[in-house]
């Protein structure tokens, strides 16, 4: 099979429906053609509602339970097999641009304190590598390190501002605002910059793979203001909630904002409708910087003469709320908005303009990158290859899909079976539960758990869910000899 560069593009907190293709609303050509040449995966599924599991997730093929990262404040295990390490001795040079969130932002002590750089991005004890990585420029949620550096040395006027308010306006509202600050000292701008660098820097006959992270379009929700004014006219139609919805959710839900969970519990917003739609609006206006950003990044792989031997992946974490259910943000819940996540995957090989209704995971990135290359999976990836379905082989490689909520720390731990039809959830400890009818209820409204009517269907999704959960336990160690 001939050489080929890997590209691996990540957002935060980026909903599926919040790209054109699926939504006119947003302003999104650059990724609108890569789905043209590629294959869109519309049922695709993250392993956690937030950051850490998902993104070990998506770097290892491993679920979160058996990576260690699960949830955040937690590291990724530095024993663990990365996408890095299977691809450098193929004559990979593996670079990493932006957020990577394998280790805590903060200090111990659940005090908010910034930890150092030097000892947040440490090199692994095995090998002084960063996870695997040859090259590395981190940008987390926080700012501070290289990018704070760069906009220091950049226009320290420009910095003075930011580090004091991040160019909060007097219109500021909560978390939502507009940016007066150049589009080009922006940190969405600097991580395509270091990105593009890495690009053009890479010479001679070993293959390149890149991870190019953005931090957005995670809160605060502060786009430039430039790109703000492009939705200024947009009309948003805003979720709402029904009269009952929110008795149905469970239980223990409502009290996760007694249990100290960030950014609280299931209590709904007290937002009105115009904050809403300006959230929204800055939603959209971050994603559309960010395909700007990956446009620019697409034209210095043609000029670099390495676009037809590019397989690119394009997928976030997890996705937002924004206003579903009365809800923001992420967290405990396993709803569609939050749960749902783009993946959209170009292999040169591989007819494009193509949308694949077959459930995929986080987890079926890396073994699907390496069949992309011509490799097998390694023993102890938990995914499963997507690339027959990609060439329109087979339907589909799955049945369901799992995502896990787990902060046993505080008193939940939620497993999430998504079907081609149904969606059950499943809390520990608790005698209720969620279960939708996703044909009949897309939107999950109705909580069908408890429905003798959906009796059979919940014990029939019980006992498919229990059968993933012991399939899903860590492989590893492999098994060596007869006894």
């Amino acid at each position: 099979m001939k050489k080929k560069h890997i590209w691996l593009i990540t957002t935060d907190q980026m909903r599926a429906d919040t790209i054109g293709y699926e939504n006119e609303k947003v302003q999104t050509p650059a990724l609108d053609e890569l789905a043209s040449q590629g294959i869109v995966f519309s049922k695709a599924y993250c392993p956690s509602p937030v950051c850490t599991p998902s993104r070990a997730s998506i770097f290892t093929g491993r679920y979160p339970h058996v990576h260690g990262a699960w949830n955040i404040g937690v590291s990724l295990r530095e024993d663990e097999m990365t996408l890095c390490d299977h691809l450098k001795p193929l004559g990979y040079r593996t670079v990493g641009v932006g957020k990577m969130h394998f280790r805590p932002q903060c200090k111990p002590g659940f005090n908010m304190a910034a930890e150092d750089v030097s000892y947040r991005d440490r090199g692994r004890a095995s090998d002084g590598t960063y996870y695997g990585f040859d090259e590395i420029h981190i940008s987390e949620d926080n700012m501070i390190g290289e990018y704070y550096d760069w906009l220091q040395e950049k226009d320290p006027e420009v910095y003075g501002r930011f580090i004091r308010d991040r160019y909060r306006g007097e219109d500021a509202q909560g978390d939502v605002w507009e940016r007066d600050m150049p589009a080009e000292l922006h940190q969405t701008y600097w991580i395509a910059e270091k990105s593009i660098e890495a690009i053009r820097a890479h010479e001679g006959e070993e293959s390149l793979f890149l991870w190019t992270s953005f931090v957005d379009p995670h809160h605060p929700f502060d786009p430039p203001r430039e790109y703000a004014d492009r939705y200024a006219n947009i009309e948003i139609e805003l979720p709402r909630m029904q009269p009952g919805e929110l008795a149905l959710r469970p239980e223990h839900l409502l009290r996760q904002g007694e249990r100290g969970y960030w950014p609280g519990g299931a209590e709904p917003h007290q937002h009105q409708d115009e904050h809403l739609i300006r959230l929204t609006r800055n939603y959209y206006a971050m994603i559309t910087f960010i395909d700007e950003q990956i446009g620019r990044m697409v034209d210095v792989w043609k000029e670099k003469g390495m676009y037809d031997e590019l397989v690119i992946v394009f997928t976030s974490d997890h996705g937002e709320l924004l206003g579903d259910h009365g809800l923001l943000y992420k967290g405990p819940w396993l709803y569609e908005g939050l749960t749902r996540i783009p993946m959209l995957i170009r292999d040169p090989d591989v007819s494009g303009g193509i949308r694949v209704e077959g459930l995929m995971e986080h987890v079926d990135i890396v073994p699907t990158l390496l069949s992309a290359i011509g490799q097998k999976k390694p023993y102890g990836v938990q995914g499963i290859s997507q690339l027959d379905v990609m060439m329109g082989s087979i339907p589909q490689v799955r049945t369901s899909a799992i995502t896990a909520y787990d902060a046993h720390d505080r008193g939940i731990q939620a497993k999430c079976m998504r079907t081609e039809r149904y969606k059950l959830v499943i809390f520990a400890g608790e005698a209720y539960g969620e279960l939708y009818d996703l044909h009949l209820d897309p939107e999950e409204r109705c909580n069908q758990f408890f429905e003798s009517s959906y009796k059979e269907i919940k014990l029939e999704l019980m006992e498919m869910l229990t059968h993933r959960l012991i399939q899903d336990q860590d492989p590893l160690p492999e098994r060596t000899c007869d006894w």
